[in-house]
């Protein structure tokens, strides 16, 4: 007798359309867990490191940094020999402070200030995490301290760093970007003070003013910043292009003013 190939009208389990019915079933319930969980990564805040798979390559956060050596406002300490020469010619041509730091090989003095801007490259928020110092520190060559007796308060959103401190901390901050570096300034408030993390975007910006101060340190510093953004992360330098920003503490050292009058346009500083 044949073998019966059906039951109760049922096709038998090796019937190709039973395999395809279940095929079918596999697909949609895959499908259909896709889906929930989509929507749970979207629900639970997950969507940024589902969107870095597609756009890993694309930039998170963009930075630049500026070292400012202003004319009124940065003393400028010059070695030795150059400021005895300084001190010896009959005259002082129109002073340019930029062209003065460079011909004679100066760096700021008691005060490093360099401006931050930082910015995210999309809505998506990026997380300011710390803020980390860096200070290699070297014996203080003989010299002098030069300045010119002008200038104003720094204004803005700052962090002032102790080079003199090891390890550097920060001694001060301003979370106000209005406000002014200069304790007990006559237009000083009790502004409130930067906290991080601190979160940036592209419709939200940071300012900053990075400051480093020293009264000893014969200094390079850097400062490092880590971020953090969905799934990604990294760290901004502010290092000069990896060569540092030069300071000198100026304790100890004679100073010299553009107002002090003499045959070189220089007058000595009472101690």
């Amino acid at each position: 007798m044949a073998e019966e190939t059906e039951r109760g009208g049922e096709p038998s389990r090796g019937d190709p359309e039973s395999k395809r019915q279940k095929s079918r079933r596999l697909i949609a319930g895959l499908l259909s867990a896709f889906v929930i969980a989509t929507v749970t990564a979207l629900a639970t805040g997950l969507v940024s490191g589902f969107f870095d798979l597609f756009n890993g390559d694309d930039p998170v956060v963009s930075s630049s940094a500026r070292e400012v050596v202003a004319e009124c406002g940065t003393p400028l300490f010059v070695p030795k020999n150059r400021a005895d020469a300084l001190l010896s010619s009959a005259t002082r041509n129109k002073l340019d402070w930029t062209t003065f730091r460079r011909s004679n090989q100066a760096a700021p003095a008691g005060v490093s200030l360099i401006e931050v801007s930082i910015q995210g490259e999309s809505a998506r928020k990026v997380t300011l995490t710390r803020v980390r110092f860096i200070a290699e520190r070297r014996p203080r060559p003989a010299g002098a301290v030069f300045f010119n007796p002008c200038g104003d308060s720094t204004y803005g959103r700052s962090l002032i760093a102790d080079l003199d401190s090891d390890p550097v901390v920060v001694v001060r901050s301003i979370g106000d970007p209005k406000g002014s570096t200069v304790p007990n300034a006559p237009e000083q408030r009790p502004y409130r003070r930067i906290r991080f993390p601190w979160t940036v975007s592209l419709t939200d910006p940071l300012q900053l003013n990075v400051i480093a101060i020293t009264k000893r340190c014969y200094c390079t510093w850097r400062a490092e910043i880590p971020w953090q953004s969905g799934g990604r992360s990294g760290v901004i330098r502010i290092d000069n292009h990896a060569k540092g920003y030069g300071v000198v503490g100026g304790d100890g050292l004679k100073e010299f003013s553009s107002t002090g009058g003499g045959p070189s346009g220089w007058g000595p500083v009472p101690q």
